[in-house]
């Protein structure tokens, strides 16, 4: 059985792809239900008792974990430093550090960056509703024979075919933003650790066998959350952990930094993200195994025949977005949002790259009705 087969044998009778959920973010010649995605909503109609509100937040001098660089301000002139005198320091479009007035506020008309959630703001949610998409998840996930990432990275379940028992096929790949948020949260809380809060019993730990990377897989989580256009930078990332309480195993105290409620604010340790791990590190390459079907190519037209095969031409995401092929297809070549030899591809930033590059692959592949994603596909 060819991968195309296998991709397309969940569709029920006379639809053209799988059947999706009723807050399936795809469009609509997806099957998706956009109209009905009750997750997207404007910053007014969304849950009220998580993160707050997300006006005022700003791009931040942050250390290579995101954790934000705390200034002094001397508010009442005594030289000394007061544990209360202490604010995060926001910065310009250049990286300039922006002074803050003698109350420890940003001076009317400072040329701030205000950090742009988009659909994000599902995230405000009540804790109540994450949890009850994270069971919605884990009922497919759990009755799953076999895991793979698709081509953004999202976890795709498959199980065996109950007439060819010995042939696994692809029955769902998580795609609902809402879901896909709330494995986010899971996976930044606990990665694939036992621990006294998870009652020693890490719910996703089994995926460690597949060989899934669990920040790697969380990265393709977020990116599912997310808007499928715009760049996802560190602040983003750092502040939709914080909305999240998602400081991770081995978290870092950031001092003088504390929430409305006095507490110490936490950050998540790219630097170390369990104790003894290495620092998370990305690499790219990743998407070099990850293979795209046209079925449109240099204006010739490659039908998908009643065996579920097309001739189109195959090639691989990264030689798609990093310019290795002479591009035929439809619309402008895609590309990576950050130039590979212009940021460090470690820590936070490292992070920050891969959900932006899972992004801008979901925002293409998924966009596009002429490409087809080949799980498994052998060159």
């Amino acid at each position: 059985m060819s991968c195309l087969t296998i991709l397309l044998s969940n569709c029920q009778k006379g639809d053209i792809l799988p059947q999706v959920d009723d807050d399936s973010d795809r469009p609509e010649w997806a099957g998706g239900k956009t109209e009905a995605n009750d997750h997207i909503k404007g910053n007014d109609d969304s849950g009220t008792t998580r993160g707050g509100d997300y006006g005022d937040l700003y791009v931040l001098l942050r250390d290579d974990n995101g954790v934000p660089t705390m200034t002094w301000v001397d508010l009442d002139v005594d030289s000394e430093q007061d544990d209360d005198e202490f604010f995060v320091q926001p910065i310009d479009a250049q990286g300039n550090e922006i002074e803050l007035d003698q109350y420890g506020e940003v001076p009317e008309g400072a040329p701030v960056i205000e950090v742009d959630f988009g659909r994000l703001n599902i995230v405000r949610s009540p804790q109540s509703v994450l949890d009850q998409a994270f069971e919605e998840a884990m009922k497919v996930i759990e009755a799953g024979d076999d895991f793979t990432l698709d081509f953004c990275g999202r976890l795709s379940i498959w199980n065996y075919d109950p007439v060819v028992t010995d042939s696994l096929v692809l029955t769902k790949t998580i795609d609902s933003p809402r879901e896909n948020m709330a494995l986010y949260q899971y996976l930044m809380t606990y990665m694939y650790e036992n621990t006294v809060e998870n009652n020693y019993a890490n719910r996703l730990a089994f995926l460690d066998a597949y060989e899934i990377d669990a920040l790697l897989l969380a990265a393709g989580c977020f990116s599912a959350g997310s808007d499928k256009t715009g760049t996802v930078d560190i602040d983003e990332v750092v502040y939709i952990n914080g909305f999240l309480d998602c400081c991770g195993l081995n978290p870092i105290l950031n001092d003088h930094d504390y929430d409305f409620n006095h507490e110490n604010n936490y950050y998540f340790n790219f630097t170390e993200p369990r104790f003894g791990d290495a620092q998370f590190q990305y690499n790219r390459g990743i998407y070099e195994d990850r293979f795209i079907q046209y079925l449109v190519w240099d204006n010739v037209y490659y039908p998908v025949n009643e065996d579920g095969i097309s001739e189109g031409p195959v090639f691989s995401i990264f030689d798609i977005f990093e310019g290795n092929v002479d591009f035929k297809g439809i619309g402008e070549q895609p590309q990576f949002t950050y130039r590979w030899n212009q940021f460090a591809h470690d820590k936070v930033q490292g992070f920050a790259i891969a959900i932006d590059d899972a992004v801008q692959v979901l925002d293409y592949v998924h966009g596009d009705s002429n490409i087809i994603f080949l799980p498994n596909y052998q060159p």
